[in-house]
């Protein structure tokens, strides 16, 4: 019993000891001067400081444009067939000057897609990318039908919400979490 005694108030300062010096440490660093090169945060500072993702992320799909500004999706189908959940829905076209169809609709469910890549995969003429959008919140579930059309239903910028959460180009020193 006098064994115990002794050695637990000693281990509970030990290790309080420990935790306040990385707090303090820490606590005096964050936002208030610069971080030294072998202090290191855990936490990012969200809102204020970017966050910069794997290159690997796998975000929003997004439709891409050639050099001229056309689509560049021929309507092969490739997309529509693969994806495991079927949210992809595409409707073809033909269009005066060009040999290939073009969607006349393209309507992707955000709501049920689990970010697989399958569809970018499928893909034989890249086309299509999943971006590095990472806020995906909407209050409505309309919010999450993008497709060809519509002011906020565009697949080929991010979404109002996600302008915020696309890093800039003007952030590539900043570290890498």
């Amino acid at each position: 019993m006098s064994l115990l005694t002794t050695l637990i108030p000693f281990d509970i300062f030990k290790g309080m000891k420990l935790t306040g010096r990385y707090f303090g440490r820490n606590f005096f660093s964050a936002n208030r001067k610069k971080v030294k090169a072998n202090l290191k945060h855990i936490t990012v500072e969200y809102p204020e400081v970017p966050i910069h993702l794997a290159p690997r992320f796998r975000g929003r799909l997004q439709m891409l444009r050639d050099e001229q500004g056309e689509i560049k999706c021929i309507c092969c189908l490739a997309c529509e067939r693969i994806c495991p959940t079927q949210v992809i829905t595409i409707e073809k076209d033909r269009k005066d000057g060009r040999k290939l169809p073009f969607p006349k609709r393209y309507t992707f469910e955000m709501e049920r897609c689990i970010f697989c890549e399958f569809c970018v995969e499928a893909c034989g003429y890249d086309s299509i990318i999943l971006n590095h959008q990472f806020e995906l919140a909407a209050y409505n579930r309309e919010d999450f039908a993008h497709g060809t059309e519509g002011e906020f239903q565009n697949m080929f910028k991010t979404t109002p919400v996600g302008t915020f959460s696309v890093a800039g180009e003007d952030d590539a020193n900043a570290p890498h979490y």
